[in-house]
């Protein structure tokens, strides 16, 4: 997390740099770095100076009293006019920013990569846990609590007026990226990098790494948002074909209950299922394939097909029939007796040109097979009720 040392001075503030030091070409000053407590003070006054250098920031407290003998903290930072860079190191506190201290000021973002220790933070009302190799983003306009070991971290520091809309947009505060993931592996490479050359770099050369370095996490907090939105997308259709795959049989069944299990309104379930034709396109497309799947299932064809249409939600066989037929391009019986003449591949074949989706074919692994001695199709049959014929 963003510190401040223990003398009171600010890592937010952005820094005058000396107009003398000129870089190799002499346009803009060479990046300088600050370290506090370059001594490595510790201790009870150490303790004491450093939480009241941080009183408008966040309120401070340790683990246990007996923390204050060794604690201490040290940053090495560099000012440019629009942004910090700063690594920190620590030992283990807790800090919170609530709604007061929000409320006062210090309106900065932080894109931290945590390089030793760990952090668990509750932020936006969610509780995260910061690993070594993981980059998290701050956003000191939002209340936090968090509680860190002993640490180690490295971070850009921004002015709000310095962070892209498009970051903002994506309401980053508490956005954690995994170490294993490629987002935190290529932002903590190049915040390190970047603070590896750091002595060998010009102001404005700093500020470009900056930019470059922020550009990348806005990429990835927004390709991150999208696979958010996207699997709240899909995890909301499958409640509600979840809910009418255990509904089919009940002709009654509309938008109402649909959306209320799903938990969404009824326009935004129409929205949902809007490329699929709507509801109840999708409806009657289940119903149909259900219908498939029973006649499929029914080795002998003991069920009429008033039965099948009544656990499928028709209203009898002749609406059943003219719907199957819309959309097999055969009558029931006459499609099935026409699967039954052909392989699983050509069935699985004309199933998917017949818009199956792919868990239509499980009976393909449940063991449906065709039997030697008559050419037909079967469902699994239990053991208990095997027939003996061969598969």
């Amino acid at each position: 997390m963003a510190r401040h040392s223990a003398d009171g001075s600010r890592a937010g503030a952005a820094a005058k740099v000396s107009p003398t030091d000129k870089g190799d070409a002499g346009s803009s000053p060479r990046l300088r770095g600050l370290d506090s407590n370059p001594q490595g003070v510790f201790g009870p006054q150490f303790w004491q100076a450093f939480r009241s250098s941080v009183v408008h920031l966040y309120t401070l407290s340790l683990p246990d009293a007996s923390e204050e003998a060794r604690f201490t903290v040290a940053t090495r930072t560099y000012p440019t006019p629009r942004a910090i860079l700063m690594h920190c190191r620590g030992t283990a506190f807790t800090m919170t920013r609530g709604p007061a201290l929000v409320a006062r000021g210090v309106d900065q973002v932080l894109i931290m990569l945590q390089r030793e220790g760990t952090c668990t933070s509750d932020v936006g009302g969610r509780h995260v846990r910061i690993e070594p190799g993981d980059v998290v983003i701050l956003d000191y306009a939002r209340p936090f609590r968090s509680a860190v070991t002993d640490y180690g971290n490295l971070m850009i520091i921004l002015a709000r007026e310095a962070v892209p809309a498009a970051l903002l947009a994506t309401e980053p505060h508490g956005l954690v990226f995994p170490r294993e993931s490629g987002a935190a592996r290529l932002i903590g490479a190049a915040l390190q990098e970047f603070y590896a050359r750091a002595d060998d770099l010009t102001v404005s050369e700093a500020e470009a790494a900056i930019e470059g370095v922020v550009a990348l996490t806005t990429a990835f907090a927004r390709a991150r948002l999208a696979d958010d939105e996207a699997d709240h997308v899909k995890s909301k259709r499958k409640a509600a074909l979840d809910c009418i795959d255990a509904n089919l049989g009940n002709e009654q069944l509309g938008p109402d209950e649909i959306a209320e299990a799903a938990g969404v309104s009824r326009a935004s379930l129409y929205r949902l299922l809007a490329a699929e034709g709507g509801i109840r396109t999708v409806l009657l497309k289940r119903r149909l394939e259900q219908a498939l799947r029973l006649m499929l299932a029914d080795n002998n064809d003991e069920r009429s097909l008033m039965d099948i249409a009544k656990c499928c939600g028709f209203g009898g066989t002749s609406q059943f029939s003219r719907a199957f037929r819309a959309r097999f391009g055969a009558p029931p019986r006459q499609y099935l007796a026409l699967v039954r003449q052909q392989d699983l591949d050509w069935l699985e074949a004309r199933m998917t040109a017949d818009g199956f989706e792919q868990d239509a074919f499980m009976w393909r692994q449940q063991g449906l097979s065709k039997s030697a001695a008559h050419g037909t199709w079967h469902a699994p049959v239990p053991a208990a009720k095997s027939s003996g014929v061969p598969d």
